[in-house]
């Protein structure tokens, strides 16, 4: 059984820390911490960073996950920059994929629309993947292969000057509104 001592202590915040950001007493500028979701977001990001010091391959659209915070909110809307190139941004507070891909960007749920498991960026494969079924979707948020499941959820969205505004309280399914899902985007140059 591992206890919480015995956490690798090389877990950093790749968010912005305040004053108040709890640190880790046995580990001089470590955070501590305080949560699974915290955990597996800074996991990643250090698997992501370990990946690309060892020269992994370049595939087309194998951008490492970054992880965003939205620039404002109001209501059920959250703005985000627009992406200055191909790659996926997760807001995982908000539970939003934020995907820019050949001059669009969509706007997906974490959750996996089969069962609601979090989804997973797969750089090595270029696609969002569902690890409990292992379905695995496009960057454009079509099923690609693995167990079967319907397209990742969209959520509305629209430019607004530098920015992109995901509207949270309007999530589209591909099979129940093809129309309204194929709108779900926006063009970027």
């Amino acid at each position: 059984m591992m206890l919480p001592n015995s956490l690798p202590h090389a877990v950093v915040a790749s968010r912005a820390m305040s004053a108040e950001t709890p640190r880790d007493d046995r580990c001089p500028g470590c955070l501590l911490v305080e949560d699974r979701r915290t955990f597996l977001a800074h996991a990643a990001l250090v698997a992501a960073a370990a990946l690309a010091s060892l020269g992994a391959p370049p595939r087309a659209f194998a951008a490492t996950a970054r992880i965003v915070a939205p620039l404002g909110a109001a209501g059920a809307e959250r703005s985000y920059a627009i992406p200055s190139e191909d790659g996926v941004s997760i807001d995982a507070d908000n539970e939003v994929i934020l995907a820019r891909w050949q001059g669009r960007v969509y706007a997906f749920s974490l959750r996996c629309p089969h069962r609601g498991a979090r989804l997973q960026w797969r750089a090595s494969e270029g696609r969002v993947v569902c690890p409990r079924h292992k379905a695995r979707f496009r960057p454009d948020g079509a099923h690609d292969s693995g167990r079967s499941s319907r397209d990742l959820d969209r959520f509305d969205l629209r430019r607004q000057g530098s920015s992109v505004v995901v509207n949270l309280a309007a999530l589209r399914r591909a099979d129940r509104d093809a129309a309204a899902w194929q709108a779900a985007v926006i063009r970027v140059a």
